[in-house]
């Protein structure tokens, strides 16, 4: 677990200690020890991926960072096992190929910047691979399993940001606020607080209501709806002992919450409330400018209506809330002074890049899981609490995920597209994997033998 990597040292080998005891102590190293190289390196990827997210992310140079490494390892790997089921995930692969073809028509012009700007399709690559991974239950359990050594190392991470803060070796960010404990799997332990897993038992949801606080001091509004949402959907989903433990859960969060306010606002000098109040303000500028960049980005597409603006330029230039007319500069240049060059919508930013007649393959492609999702979540417990609970939380994910991606640049880069594209898949191979079939109990029938 090379938490070295992305962490502060002390940090880091406290996260070490500590994920190495509860490795042993829930025999996930068992688990671990089963899985071939292959499997071995995708999960120790995701582990760190989900938890480092931005940091792992971007360990490497441009454009090779470590997600290009391991995708292209996994894909020689499994070339073979990937080649078998191209017809079933056919629309990824047409997907990834029409990133290709653009990265390759646009290279000569735009060079490794053509490269980058296909990423945003050629990441969905991830299902197939993530398809073939989870192919039985097993894998999906030592998901569930990392779920615990998430909980605990990310309370144990935002404790120690706290403990700095409150010494004075750091501060606090965005308007007295945000601690950096990453966007994604904050609201994804949320969601297991609401859901009765096997492998998270009650202290580990004692654990997870600490990230509570945490989402909030996120203050991410697209995280508060996409966690919203996903408990939205567990409620109208689930079955009767679902909803109440959905509104026992959520009592006791809101108690939480409101707790942490009142002792937030006691230690730190802020107006809690009209910063409330004017995030949710269709007038404050974090909104203004997405409406903005939206319809700057969306005139673009108009003027390339049929196979779109294209990769390697950037579509706009956002600096001071001022918006340029014509883009002169590359992505680095904009980078540079500060700027954005990316609206925050990653299904506008593929439409105008693709075109409308390119842009139904993509959409077919990320809303493909929904299909499934109905006819499994009728067939409800078939398989017991647990499996149904994971369903409801990849579920749960995949809205999530869904959200971030309307409201934020998630798509384009490598630390949010793949937790986007593995809720795919882990949903799209979730009931071939034998998740809801329902258990067989083998009854032998013995003779005895008088003598």
């Amino acid at each position: 677990m090379p938490f070295l990597l992305y962490e502060d040292l002390l940090l880091a080998v406290m996260l070490i200690a500590i994920g190495l005891v509860l490795l042993f102590a829930e025999k996930i190293d068992e688990t671990i020890s089963r899985l071939d190289w292959r499997e071995f390196v995708f999960f120790l990827y995701m582990f760190h991926m989900l938890f480092g997210e931005r940091q792992f992310a971007y360990l490497g140079l441009e454009p090779l960072f470590v997600t290009e490494i391991v995708l292209a390892v996994l894909t020689i790997g499994y070339a073979k096992d990937l080649l078998v089921i191209r017809r079933v995930l056919f629309i990824y692969y047409i997907v990834v190929l029409i990133g290709l073809a653009y990265a390759f028509l646009y290279l000569f012009w735009y060079q490794i910047d053509a490269i980058r700007d296909s990423f945003m399709l050629i990441y969905a690559f991830w299902v197939p691979i993530v398809y073939h991974v989870f192919s039985g239950r097993k894998h999906y359990n030592l998901f569930f399993m990392f779920l615990k050594l998430f909980i605990v190392l990310k309370a144990v991470s935002y404790l120690y940001e706290g403990i700095m803060i409150a010494l004075g070796y750091k501060a606090i960010r965005f308007e007295g606020f945000r601690f950096g404990v990453g966007y994604i799997l904050p609201p994804l332990i949320v969601m297991t607080i609401f859901l009765p897993f096997k492998h998270i038992g009650r202290g580990y949801k004692i654990i997870a209501l600490m990230m509570i606080p945490a989402v909030f001091t996120i203050f991410h509004r697209s995280i508060f709806l996409g966690v919203l949402l996903a408990i939205a959907a567990f409620f109208l989903i689930g079955n009767t002992p679902i909803r109440k433990k959905i509104l026992l859960y959520g009592t006791t969060s809101l108690a939480v919450l409101i707790g942490f306010l009142i002792y937030y606002n006691s230690i730190v000098d802020v107006d809690i409330f009209s910063i409330l109040e004017r995030k949710s303000s269709l007038d404050e500028g974090n909104i203004s400018y997405r409406f903005l960049s939206w319809q700057v980005v969306l005139d673009k597409f108009y003027e390339h209506f049929i196979l779109g603006f294209g990769v390697g330029r950037p579509l706009m230039y956002a600096h001071n809330n001022i918006f340029y007319t014509s883009v002169e500069l590359s992505y680095f240049q904009i980078r540079d002074l500060a700027g954005n060059a990316q609206p925050h919508n990653s299904y506008i930013n593929i439409l105008t890049r693709f075109g409308i007649l390119l842009f139904p393959f993509f959409a077919v492609a990320a809303f493909k899981p929904l299909a499934k999702v109905k006819r499994m979540a009728a067939r409800k417990m078939k398989n017991g609490f647990h499996s149904f609970s994971m369903l409801l939380f990849l579920v749960g994910f995949l809205l999530f995920m869904y959200v971030l991606a309307f409201f934020n640049v998630v798509l384009e880069g490598p630390h949010h597209s793949f937790p986007f594209w593995l809720a795919i898949g882990m949903l799209l191979s979730f009931e071939r994997a034998g998740n809801l079939h329902p258990r067989k109990i083998r009854i032998t029938r013995l003779q005895q033998h008088q003598t």
